[in-house]
Formats: structure tokens, sequence, C-alpha cells
């Protein structure tokens, strides 16, 4: 899953495979146990990386109409337009290689069907724009009001199932998975909607969007940093290799939030920042990816 690209002159970011996860720290795990936390692990990583694709998607859309690293960003396009359909597969059927089982429960088949539906509808706009190489204003308008929806759907799987699947992972570990992936996503629409801010194209909707995310976002980083509770929980701040990892986040935020708040000032965006937002875009998956690689390895190490 989640296969990655590379252009010359701009990191392509690597969507981080999630493989055994495992307890962390105190809770020792029988086999049948430590299986069934894979498996919701996995969901919970793949279900957030759905929620992810739909902003890095109109984010990428957002970049081809502007015509900066066009290739780039449809190439990142047609990379997610087909992750999208084999994540929800694998998320219903199972995936041997990582470990995940198909999915029996009710309530969570009716959350990834939901996101489905959602997804027949976005995906055949999203897939225009790949055909034809360019998207104009009323057919980004279209993208834009569908995939903020498909959002919402994707992240109400997510805590279905953490609800649903509450005993079989340990749940600083559930939480630090989503906190992360949640922080992937923000970094993508947080971007894409300083740029329609700029643009002027429903400035006044996606500037009040974009004055909520800029906080949630560094709320994501105080939670990772073990500053600030999540669900009435507090969790472990994230130390070594991992609290390098959120440094160089914490660096990349200290750059990028004084360029969104100038977009969302002065409604006007050059070409310099076009290209640095992009690079941000990239960094900030990169980065926040490598988090999850650590979180992971140190499970299978435990």
């Amino acid at each position: 899953m989640n296969n990655s690209s590379q252009k010359a002159g701009l990191k392509r970011p690597t969507i981080a495979v999630t493989a055994s996860i495992l307890a962390v720290g105190a809770l020792a795990l029988t086999p049948s146990h430590a299986a069934a936390a894979i498996d919701v692990s996995h969901k919970i990583k793949i279900a957030g990386d759905l929620r992810m694709f739909t902003q890095r998607m109109a984010l990428s859309v957002a970049f081809v109409m502007l015509d900066v690293e066009k290739e780039h960003f449809l190439e990142v396009l047609r990379d997610e337009y087909g992750e999208f359909q084999a994540d929800i597969d694998a998320l219903r059927n199972g995936d041997p290689e990582y470990q995940m089982s198909p999915e029996e429960n009710k309530l969570v088949l009716e959350a990834i069907n939901t996101v489905e539906f959602g997804w027949s509808i976005l995906g055949p706009q999203l897939k225009d724009v790949i055909d034809k190489g360019e998207v104009d204003d009323a057919h980004f308008a279209k993208i834009e009001k569908v995939n903020t929806q498909v959002m919402t759907l994707a992240d109400s799987l997510i805590h279905r199932i953490l609800t649903e699947y509450s005993d079989e992972v340990p749940l600083d570990l559930a939480y630090q998975i989503d906190v992360t992936g949640a922080q992937r996503t923000l970094s993508q629409k947080m971007i894409k909607e300083a740029i329609l801010v700029a643009l002027d194209f429903e400035a006044e909707a996606h500037h009040e969007m974009l004055t909520g995310s800029i906080p949630l976002f560094q709320f994501g980083l105080d939670k990772l940093a073990g500053k600030m509770m999540h669900n009435e929980q507090m969790l472990p701040a994230l130390s070594g290799e991992l609290a390098g990892h959120l440094d160089t986040a914490t660096g990349l935020w200290a750059e990028l939030k004084p360029v969104l708040e100038k977009l969302d000032q002065t409604h006007e965006i050059t070409e310099a920042d076009a290209l640095m937002l992009a690079k941000e875009a990239d960094d900030l998956l990169v980065t926040f990816d490598a988090i999850l690689e650590v979180l992971i390895r140190e499970a299978e190490l435990a």
C-alpha cells in the first residue's frame, strides 16, 4: 500500500506502510491479543490514510490549477486515486500482508460502506483531472465540496474503529497513530485553505476553515509532546528519535504558519509562496510518516 514516487528537486513523501504493531511498555499481550492489536492498529492507520488522501488530493488539484509543480502533483493525484479504493478494499476484506483480517463488525462495515459511497462521487471528479491534466474553477468547486465531506466520513470511520475495538489495542498507541494521522491530514488541509483564500476562491468560508485548522495543528503537536490531553487522556511524550522527528515537524510549522497567515490576510500568493507551500506539504508528510515508522519499529522490538 501507499506507493511513493520521486520528482527531481522536490521531495515526494513516502507514505509509511504499517508493519507489526504490538503494545509498548508494561502491557503483556497473549498471542491472540497481540494479533488483534496488530489488526486493529493497521485498521486505524489505513483509515487515517483515507482521511489524509482526501485533503492531499484536493491540494494536489489546487496546485494543478495554479500550474505549480504540476507534473509532480498530477503524479501524487494518480497514486493516491488508485490507493484510495485499494485501502477501502483492505479495510473490508482484510490484507494478509499486513496481518489484517476481514472486517466482521457490522457498524465498522457500515462506516466503510459510507466512505466508499462518498468516494463513488468524489473519485470520478478527480479522475477527470487526472485524464485531462487540468481543472477549472467550476470543476474545482465540485471537488472541494465533496472532498471535505468524504474527509468527515473517513474521520467517523476511524472513531468507529476506535470505539468498537477499544479493548483490542493499547489506547496510547491507538491515539498516537490517530493523532499523527490527523496531523498529516491537517498539514494538507490548511495549506489548501490558505491557497484558496489567497485566490479569493470562496474566501470567507476557507478563511473560517483555516482559522480553525491552524490551532488544531498546534494542539496536535502539543498532544504528541505530552503537553495536552487527547480524549481526556494525556499521551506519553514522544522521546528519543521520535522527539527528534517531532522537533523537525515543529520547525517546519514555525516556517509554514507565518506564510499561511500572510496569505489569509493579503489574499495574494506569489510563485515563491506557492513553491514554498508545495515543499512544506511534502516535507510535513515525510516527517509525520517518520514518526509512524519509529513507533512501529519500537513496537516490534518490545
